[in-house]
């Protein structure tokens, strides 16, 4: 394993920013955390300048009323604590202390204890994931909690959606806001699944080892692997009613780099009128 400290000599200019850092108010474990340095070297480098305070850092950070109005509009913002912290050149602690004191910390945001949802919040959330395809940020804003933290209860009791059910997802969005009714949608997911299903079989009928690109197939994340992608995509083509046989034939695949398919998703590379003309 790496070593993520450098070992490198401290420049000048390094050092006159770590003394400026911590005349600041930065703890020097903060200032450590930022330099990538130990925190014992840092801590030598405040005591031979003779700027060095032992216990400082358990000493209550002041701040003026000026500055906490300001850390307060900040975090009524939707900033977080530690990003407020890092404005302010100081450590998350007292940054939190004054939201607690001042009753803002948002719910669902752990002041050091542990966070415990009510059967209705659980509920809530397997039904927001499940039945209504919200993601993670979308609950947590729903429901006033930590986006990371809806995230980890979704995992820990198995709530990961399938391949296929991602796709129906993006299919919930694409149509939310439209005059397509949800409860229409979902009588449709049926059908979506047969159509896909018949154009992957008539895919697979193709000579795909014809089309250019072919010997550099390969998987997601591998330097230079192509992947097959159908021109005009499933999703556009069930809802423009396109035969399976158009979908799924040769003249509408291609081999395109696998981050740019991964990006594609439900996007078509070709028009309508140019996948009926071929």
């Amino acid at each position: 394993m790496s070593n993520q400290y450098t070992m490198s000599p401290y420049t000048n200019k390094e050092i006159n920013d770590i003394l400026q850092s911590y005349q600041n108010g930065m703890s020097y474990s903060c200032i450590a955390l930022k330099f990538k340095r130990k925190k014992t070297n840092i801590k030598n480098i405040l005591i031979e300048n003779k700027i060095w305070v032992e216990g400082r850092n358990k000493l209550k950070k002041e701040f003026s009323n000026e500055i906490i109005e300001e850390i307060i509009k900040k975090y009524k913002n939707g900033l977080s604590c530690q990003k407020i912290s890092e404005m302010c050149n100081v450590s998350k602690t007292p940054i939190k202390r004054i939201i607690k004191e001042k009753n803002l910390l948002r719910e669902g945001y752990s002041d050091g204890t542990k966070i415990e949802l009510t059967e209705k919040q659980k509920g809530h959330i397997k039904k927001l994931y499940l039945d209504e395809y919200k993601n993670s940020n979308e609950i947590g804003e729903i429901l006033n909690l930590n986006k990371h933290f809806v995230d980890a209860h979704i995992h820990k009791n198995g709530y990961r959606r399938n391949r296929s059910n991602g796709t129906s997802v993006g299919m919930v969005k694409k149509y939310r806001g439209s005059s397509y009714s949800y409860l229409e949608y979902l009588n449709d997911l049926n059908e979506f699944y047969k159509y896909k299903i018949n154009v992957n079989r008539i895919t697979k009928q193709q000579s795909i080892e014809n089309l250019l690109n072919y010997n550099k197939r390969g998987k997601s994340g591998v330097c230079g692997a192509y992947q097959l992608d159908h021109k005009f995509s499933i999703m556009e083509g069930f809802k423009n009613k396109i035969s399976p046989s158009i979908i799924g034939n040769i003249n509408n695949l291609e081999f395109i780099p696998w981050i740019n398919n991964i990006k594609k998703r439900a996007h078509c590379s070709i028009t309508k009128e140019e996948l009926i003309i071929k």
